[in-house]
């Protein structure tokens, strides 16, 4: 029987992230990185530990180590009161096993050079500055607060982006757009540089306006010269003020909707999850008139949580497992998609009670926020 060990330890960004380190018998066998930060979900903000860069020695793999060091994360997260786990990539067709479950699309938007280059340029751009991270953070949180999926950037805290579409890649770039007055309103974050892509990939970008959302396109069209690439990817969210300009120009515009990879979600705490979203379900409910449940009890695997309904009928219970209810709640699947098509085992008139308390929406978090 050999000694394994589990150690949290300080990291180089600082709180809230740490390194975590399996040893056995002394030896490195597995590690990873955590951190944890709230991220919104239908107008209330969770708190939710990210996992990142799992890995295994590859002498040490098929050993049980990344499960003990992802289930001793994850238990330490809930024993502490936090709801949510956000998975950041990882191998395909593994982490439902945690029941992690994708949750959110990804959008892009694709543009030629030559074409963004013909919108105006009414705002002075210039590259940012360690300093201009919070006036960043403050008008990435006022454009994205009613996303949900969106991870909120402290102000004070924020480091600025971290990577850009791939991960290990920590030399994105960023510039800023500025009013009349100085002020930052606008921003881009652009990835490392591909040039047999050909083409510039913008991983987030918000604005104040949409005449600060043209000059941001344009000052990257301008980028895009400078670096010989002949198209612009906007990776962005399609309501957003730069994905609405974007829709009204000539671009080619793709969404994709992963099943077992990309941004994947565990509710580890169903019961923290279904009171903080009490509220919403109140008042959606509101549409079924009085009969409606009193209140509704959801149990999973993970746990088990009841939504307040205000109606006239007897208390009504739901079995679902947690991961497609991470899907409804985010609104990635419809609870009547999930029992049509991907065979859960649901009632037709569950799936509707569900599908007007949890309607579909497309929850998003911008790449640089995701590691």
């Amino acid at each position: 029987m050999y000694d394994r060990t589990i150690q949290f330890l300080p990291h180089e960004l600082g709180p809230p992230w740490e390194r975590v380190r399996v040893e056995v018998d002394g030896e490195l066998v597995s590690w990873m990185q955590t951190f944890t930060v709230g991220h919104r979900l239908r107008g209330v903000t969770l708190d939710c530990a990210g996992v990142v860069g799992v890995h295994t020695d590859d002498a040490h793999q098929l050993r049980g180590h990344m499960r003990f060091m992802l289930e001793t994360v994850l238990q330490r997260a809930e024993s502490r009161g936090v709801p949510l786990s956000t998975l950041y990539g990882g191998v395909p067709d593994v982490y439902h096993r945690w029941a992690y479950a994708t949750v959110m699309p990804e959008f892009n938007f694709t543009i030629s050079t030559r074409r963004a280059e013909a919108l105006p340029l009414r705002h002075r751009i210039r590259g940012a500055e360690p300093a201009d991270r919070p006036a960043i953070a403050r008008l990435y949180n006022r454009e994205t607060s009613g996303i949900s999926g969106m991870r909120v950037r402290e102000p004070e805290r924020w480091l600025g982006p971290r990577q850009g579409l791939y991960f290990g890649r920590l030399d994105a770039w960023m510039q800023v757009a500025l009013d009349d007055h100085g002020q930052i309103v606008g921003y881009c974050i652009g990835d490392e540089v591909d040039h047999d892509a050909q083409q510039l990939d913008i991983v987030d970008a918000q604005a104040s306006s949409s005449g600060v959302a043209g000059s941001l396109i344009r000052a990257m069209a301008d980028e895009a010269v400078r670096r010989r690439m002949g198209n612009l990817v906007f990776h962005v969210y399609p309501a957003s003020r730069v994905g609405r300009y974007l829709r009204n120009l000539d671009v080619t515009a793709r969404s994709e909707r992963p099943i077992g990879r990309s941004q994947m979600v565990r509710l580890g705490l169903p019961d923290v999850v279904l009171q903080a979203l009490g509220p919403h379900a109140r008042m959606r409910a509101e549409i079924l008139g009085s009969e409606r449940p009193s209140r509704l009890v959801i149990d999973t695997e993970l746990g088990s949580g009841e939504l307040p309904l205000g109606g006239d009928l007897p208390p009504h219970r739901v079995r679902l497992p947690s991961a497609q209810l991470a899907e409804i709640l985010f609104g990635y699947r419809s609870a009547e998609e999930l029992r049509d098509i991907h065979g859960l085992e649901i009632s037709a008139g569950d799936a509707e009670l569900l599908d007007v308390l949890f309607p579909p929406i497309d929850a998003y978090c911008y790449w640089p926020d995701r590691y």
